[in-house]
């Protein structure tokens, strides 16, 4: 006996449900493998109905060939047997071909046919109607004395033969001719009746086995789809570690391997993003926790040296100052994910934005004992840009740069105009480095930083990708370069600038900007 078992409850009750609802709807004309089922189930009958009228057609045809054979020799065999037109055997042939649908007629010779009498069946035939009516042709031109002529016209089978000799009725109509008619309305019944029930009983087999195919085959076709709906679901419960099994290399498995990618990706992206509020949270929390120590003290009286107070005030006003980056930059990161960052290019020099930015930038470093160097041409270097992001960019550069590089070694920053009338700025450090395999991944946001924090001093691990989003608004190519394969250690950042519009707008022989050694930004 079948026991009934109540759903379990939480996310395992929710699947159960789930799987129950499709269940009820598999075989509907709703499911995808109730729509495969009757296709193919339609499809086979359509087949069946068309093989049942294409063999009715040829039964048909057959049976209206044999019966023009068959009326020919009737007919022959009447008119060249004088004998079986007498009264008696008259008769007799009457009543035997009526008795299988056909008709007999004597043709006179101005082509008319006439319905025979039988004076002993006189009162049987009397009011009976032609069983087969006469063809609507010249039956006076069918006579041909040497021949039987036989055909189908207007639905009946006909077969005309000569008397030879002519008779003569009472009336003295002289006849000359015999004419057998058969209606095709009454053809192929007794054919088609032997052959009908085989034809249906296949059928039904047909559609039965090809229903049973169907349902298997569109279950087979339908379970991978099932299973990769209840993978979204469970993806979509927030289980990224959900995955499909891919079998075989059909378009299904194709859906099923991108399933996986995309869950990957998903799941990679969370555990960015995790890490990414992590470090968001610790460089928000030691700003903070500085502030508030310094102020705790300066309210506590703890500190009373004037001295003492104001080296408290300028780290209050140091930490505040990292603070307010820390937010800006998550502002225009999320201005930036938006699409509403404020980009306004213009043709300017930026051969004065980048002194600026070094002589900015070299202000910061002299704590650490670390010099900014650059190497810029006299004449100016004229690009499409938008100056103050740039210098957004350069200052981000070269705070990395700068974090990273030892004492007593310099940061470059060179320029040049290229090909085209494209500029050329690269910023380079000797600090660590990164992996090759992680250039490709350099601008990701907190990847540099999840990667390295325990290892060397990070930033907030926005920067970089603030940097790639600004040149991508502004039609800046930049990459990131180790200079570990070139035997001087560091990184090297380098941005092609687009020209200024005054300037024709060409292509840089090299979109791809020049590396190593070829650029000339080895340090010294």
């Amino acid at each position: 006996m079948s026991q009934l078992h109540a759903p379990p409850g939480g996310q395992e009750g929710r699947s159960w449900a789930r799987a129950a609802a499709w269940k009820a709807r598999e075989a509907g004309l709703g499911s995808l493998r109730g729509r495969l089922l009757w296709a193919f189930v339609g499809v086979v009958a359509l087949a069946a109905v068309i093989i049942g009228v294409v063999t009715f057609s040829l039964v048909r045809v057959a049976a209206s060939s044999g019966l023009e054979q068959q009326l020919s020799d009737q007919a022959e065999a009447i008119s060249t047997g004088g004998t079986l037109l007498g009264q008696r055997q008259g008769c007799v042939a009457i009543t035997a071909l009526r008795a299988v649908q056909t008709e007999l007629y004597m043709v006179d010779s101005q082509g008319t046919p006439h319905l025979p009498t039988c004076a002993p069946l006189r009162d049987r035939l009397r009011g009976t109607a032609a069983i087969a009516p006469a063809p609507d042709i010249d039956l006076r031109a069918a006579l041909d004395p040497s021949s039987v002529v036989s055909g189908t016209r207007g639905g009946v089978v006909y077969a005309v033969a000569p008397l030879a000799p002519p008779l003569e009725t009472n009336q003295g109509v002289q006849l000359n001719g015999v004419l057998l008619t058969h209606s095709l309305g009454r053809l192929g019944i007794g054919a088609v009746g032997g052959v009908l029930w085989r034809l249906l009983l296949a059928t039904a087999l047909a559609v039965a086995i090809a229903a049973a195919i169907a349902w298997v085959l569109a279950g087979r076709l339908t379970a991978p789809l099932r299973r990769l709906a209840a993978a979204a679901r469970d993806l979509g419960g927030g289980d990224m570690s959900t995955r499909v099994e891919v079998e075989g290399d059909d378009e299904v498995a194709e859906v099923g391997t991108a399933f996986n990618e995309m869950a990957a990706d998903l799941e990679r992206g969370q555990a960015e993003q995790r890490a990414f509020l992590a470090s968001v949270s610790h460089e928000l929390k030691t700003p903070l926790t500085a502030v508030q120590g310094y102020t705790e003290a300066l309210l506590d009286g703890t500190v009373t040296d004037p001295q003492a107070r104001q080296r408290s005030l300028q780290r209050i006003h140091g930490e505040t100052l990292r603070l307010a980056r820390l937010v800006q930059d998550l502002l225009d990161l999320a201005r930036l994910g938006r699409g509403q960052f404020d980009v306004n290019p213009v043709d300017a020099d930026v051969g004065a934005v980048l002194r600026e930015a070094v002589a900015a930038a070299a202000d910061r470093a002299a704590a650490k004992e670390v010099a900014v160097e650059q190497r810029l041409p006299d004449s100016p270097l004229l690009a499409h840009v938008d100056p103050g992001r740039l210098r957004q960019v350069l200052d981000n550069l070269l705070d990395n740069a700068t974090r990273s590089n030892p004492s007593g070694q310099p940061v470059l920053v060179m320029a040049r105009p290229i090909s085209g009338g494209w500029i050329e700025v690269a910023v380079v450090d000797r600090g660590p480095g990164i992996a090759p395999e992680d250039l490709p991944h350099a601008f990701d946001r907190g990847y540099l930083w999840s990667r390295y924090r325990a290892t060397r001093a990070v930033g907030s691990g926005l920067g970089l990708a603030i940097v790639k989003a600004l040149c991508d608004a502004m039609g800046v190519a930049i990459r990131a370069e180790s200079g570990r394969d070139q035997g001087w250690g560091g990184m090297a950042f380098r941005l092609a600038l687009p020209p200024a519009r005054g300037q024709p707008p060409q292509r840089p022989a090299n979109r791809e900007l020049p590396t190593g050694r070829r650029a000339g930004i080895e340090p010294r």
